[in-house]
C-alpha cells in the first residue's frame, strides 16, 4: 500500500501541467508544525529500573508541536525536490507511588526526523499552487525518565526508539514573487515505532527562492 501510493504520486507529478514553481530554482524556508499521533496505550518508552525493581510504560504524546527548516530545489515547474529536519517541543508527566508512597516517577518525551519529499506543483490561478507530496524521513523518539525517592533524583534513564516513516501530503502555496512564498499543508505518516500507529501534520511555513550562479534568466 504504501509503494502503490508512492508510486501514483511521482506518476501524477509527471503528467502536471504548467504551475508556478521557478525551474533551477533553490530555496530555504521552516515551518510550523503540529503534529497528531495515534498511539498504543499498552506501548511506548519502555522503562526498566533494577534497583528499586520495576518496571513502567509512558504512552507517546498524542500530539506534539514541532519547527522545521528545510531546503529545496525545483527541477521544473512542476517537480522539485526537498529535505528537511525537524525538532518537536517536550512534553512531561509526572507520576506518584509507581513502585512505593514516597516516590515519583518523571517522563518527558520529544522527537527528531528528517528526511526528504518529493513536491509535484499543480497550477491553480497565478499566485496560488496546489502541492502534492511524497517522502522518506527517519523519527526519532526520546523519553528521559527521573525516578525520585523522599525527594532527591535516584535514577535517570533515557530510552530511545526510531523508525522509518512514509510521508504523503496535499496543500497550497501563494506565491508573493519568484523569491517569496507561503505554504500550508497536510501529511499523513506510516509509522513505523514500536507505540505509534500512524501520525498527522499540519504545517504553515515560508519559503525563499533563490537562482543558482549557473542559471542565468
Amino acid at each position: 500500500m504504501k509503494k502503490l501510493g508512492l508510486f501514483s504520486l511521482v506518476a501524477f507529478s509527471g503528467m502536471m501541467g504548467s504551475a508556478q514553481a521557478v525551474p533551477y530554482q533553490f530555496y530555504i524556508g521552516t515551518d510550523a508544525v503540529y503534529s497528531i499521533n495515534s498511539t498504543q496505550s499498552d506501548d511506548g518508552a519502555h522503562l526498566k529500573l533494577n534497583n528499586p525493581s520495576f518496571e513502567f510504560t509512558e504512552e507517546y504524546p498524542s500530539s506534539l508541536p514541532a519547527a522545521v527548516i528545510n531546503a529545496g530545489f525545483n527541477f521544473s515547474e512542476n517537480f522539485g525536490v526537498e529535505v528537511f529536519y525537524q525538532a518537536s517541543g517536550h512534553e512531561k508527566n509526572t507520576y506518584t507511588g509507581v513502585h512505593a508512597y514516597n516516590e515519583t516517577l518523571s517522563a518527558e518525551t520529544s522527537f527528531q526526523a528528517y528526511g526528504a519529499d518529493m513536491i509535484a506543483y499543480i497550477r491553480g490561478t497565478d499566485k496560488v499552487d496546489w502541492l502534492l507530496s511524497a517522502g522518506l524521513a527517519q523519527y526519532k523518539y526520546e523519553t528521559e525518565f527521573k525516578y525520585r525517592m523522599n525527594g532527591g533524583v535516584t535514577d535517570r534513564k533515557t530510552v530511545k526508539e526510531d523508525g522509518i516513516g512514509a510521508r504523503l501530503g496535499a496543500g497550497f502555496q501563494i506565491n508573493f514573487n519568484d523569491y517569496v512564498s507561503f505554504r500550508a499543508m497536510y501529511r499523513y505518516i506510516f509509522a513505523d515505532i514500536p507505540g505509534i500507529n500512524n501520525s498527522q501534520e499540519i504545517l504553515i511555513g515560508v519559503r525563499i527562492g533563490f537562482s543558482p550562479f549557473f542559471y542565468d534568466y
